[in-house]
Order: structure tokens, then C-alpha cells, then sequence
């Protein structure tokens, strides 16, 4: 474990190193996006190596084996998706990262049976922290909810005495349009 330790703190030394890999002349024109794409030009200065005209990736670049992939922590990220996912997960090697599809309910779920087994979420600074402003957000918007369908109905009840009245008098405008109807038919 020390040793990982150490090769962890070796590859973060490395990658403070390591230079932005971006393609030739992306600076030039618009259209050309910062990702690398190896020189291929005959007289490429970059392919050729020429003192500052960029890097090209080379195999001295990448970080230890042991540790290639893993989070900062030390763990092997694992994608999960469901809390059936975490019983292939040990605490001690594997690190959880809720997947980008799973919603806050699902998510607030998984993080609380991940804290019950002794595995740490990556994807989240302090997880039992997200559960409880969950809950409580949650909380908040059942209430509010429950205010609004009873301001609603309250709202609802209110027009019905007002669409008795409204009714007779909209029966006599009916009553009058025919009538009206009928002397323009007459004449």
C-alpha cells in the first residue's frame, strides 16, 4: 500500500510536468479544435522536434502501471448504476461513481447502502451531506405541494357559487339570442 502511495505521488508529480498535448497551429484558426492530432507535414516542425514548437505524447509521459487509472485516493473507480452493483465493490480496493443517468431519489439511495458497506461515493465531496439536503429539498417540496393542491381546491370551490349566478344570466342571453333569431328568420 505504501508503494501505491508513493507511485500516486509520483504520477500527480508527473502530470504537474506533463504539457497540454494540443494540435499544430489550433491557435490559428477557428475551425480547428485544441485536440491533438499528430503532425503529418513534410516540413512540420512539430513532427520534426524543433526546440519551441510544442510536444509531441510520448511513452515517457504515462503514469506508473500500478497506479494507471485509479482515483487520487488510492481506489479503482467503479461505475455503478443501482445498488445491486455495489456487492461486487470492496470498501478497501474500489471507489463508487454514481453513473450520469441515475436521478437525485436512486442516487440518495445508493449513497446511503454504499455508507452502510463501508464504500466511498468518488463522484461527491461529502456524501452523507448530499443525502441529508436531499431529503430535506425533498421534504420542502412535498409541503409546498401540499399548500399549492389546497390553495387549488380552495380556489375550485369558491367559483362554483358564482357560476349559479353566472348560469341564469347566461341562460337569458341564450334565451334572447333565439328570440333575436327568430325575428331576423321572420323578417
Amino acid at each position: 500500500m505504501a508503494d501505491v502511495q508513493k507511485l500516486l505521488k509520483l504520477r500527480k508529480a508527473m502530470k504537474a510536468k506533463k504539457p497540454h498535448f494540443k494540435r499544430q497551429d489550433w491557435h490559428k484558426k477557428a475551425r480547428l479544435a485544441p485536440a491533438w492530432r499528430k503532425p503529418k507535414g513534410m516540413d512540420s516542425k512539430l513532427r520534426k522536434h524543433m526546440h519551441a514548437h510544442g510536444y509531441l505524447p510520448t511513452t515517457g509521459y504515462r503514469s506508473p502501471a500500478l497506479v494507471r487509472g485509479m482515483h487520487k485516493s488510492g481506489l479503482v473507480p467503479v461505475i455503478v448504476a443501482n445498488v445491486a452493483q455495489l456487492s461486487a465493490l470492496s470498501g478497501k480496493t474500489h471507489g463508487g461513481i454514481i453513473a450520469s443517468t441515475v436521478g437525485t431519489r436512486k442516487a440518495v439511495e445508493i449513497m446511503t447502502a454504499a455508507q452502510s458497506k463501508g464504500i466511498r461515493i468518488l463522484n461527491f465531496k461529502d456524501s452523507t451531506k448530499y443525502v441529508a439536503q436531499v431529503k430535506d429539498g425533498l421534504a420542502k417540496r412535498k409541503q409546498a405541494k401540499k399548500a399549492h393542491v389546497a390553495k387549488v381546491e380552495a380556489k375550485a370551490a369558491k367559483p362554483e357559487a358564482k357560476k349559479d349566478n353566472a348560469t341564469q344570466e347566461e341562460k337569458k342571453e341564450a334565451e334572447k339570442r333565439e328570440a333575436e333569431k327568430v325575428i331576423t328568420q321572420k323578417a
